[in-house]
């Protein structure tokens, strides 16, 4: 089981997410200390956890207004040994394409792409796939069941992310839901994000056969004890 640390990144800060509702998000702050600033959060993480990946966020890129591109490009230039997951609302193939230029061109590579069902337009999941490798963020919005049906019918493999987007901030986890979905999908490897907050959640998601969990909830209580 790896813990991926989630960074919700709005207007050049890093922000506390709760229940996806983006416009409530506040500047992040624990134990009375700012964690605005998401180098200083990735190294107090780093202190007590065995980090190797980092998801971000950029909740601008995603709701179309602004970019957090040149603070990403130097976080990801600050920590080159992580592996980052980049959700930048990325829409068709060819928004995957110039980010990847950008990044070729400033000798980036420390990333993989973050495709989210919330904002891809393109329903040929196929062609994503000469891109290079990618990530599929399923987002339960309400749109989910048609694109488990739409992934199933294709037979397309994928590592997915099941993004709970109500779940946000420790709101806790549906396992029979993620269970059915394990038992009946065609995904290669399952990340749960959203709704963990325990230890106890932890466990039982990997008895599921969830492989990696994406949290900023059960992450932050890394920063603010002495350990997990």
């Amino acid at each position: 089981m790896q813990l991926i640390l989630a960074i919700d990144i709005m207007n050049g800060k890093v922000v506390k997410a709760f229940a996806g509702l983006r416009i409530n998000y506040k500047p992040l702050n624990l134990k009375n200390e700012d964690f605005s600033d998401a180098i200083k959060l990735i190294n107090q993480v780093r202190k007590k956890v065995d980090l190797k990946k980092v998801y971000i966020a950029d909740l601008n890129s995603i709701s179309k207004t602004g970019t957090n591109e040149k603070l990403i490009d130097k976080i990801l230039r600050k920590f080159p040994y992580l592996i980052f997951l980049i959700d930048s609302g990325f829409d068709y193939p060819i928004s995957v394409y110039k980010y990847h230029r950008k990044k070729i061109a400033k000798k980036i590579d420390n990333y993989m792409v973050v495709l989210g069902t919330e904002t891809m337009k393109n329903f040929n999941l196929k062609s994503y796939n000469i891109l290079g490798e990618f990530q599929l963020s399923l987002d339960f919005n309400g749109k989910q069941e048609k694109w488990l049906r739409k992934i199933k019918r294709e037979k397309f493999r994928t590592d997915v992310i099941l993004m709970f987007l109500s779940k946000v901030g420790g709101r806790g986890v549906n396992l029979n839901l993620i269970r059915k979905i394990y038992n009946s999908s065609t995904f290669k490897q399952i990340t749960v994000a959203g709704g963990v907050k325990t230890k106890g959640d932890v466990s039982q998601l990997s008895r599921l056969g969830v492989k990696n969990i994406l949290s900023s909830t059960l992450l932050h209580k890394s920063v603010s004890r002495d350990s997990l």
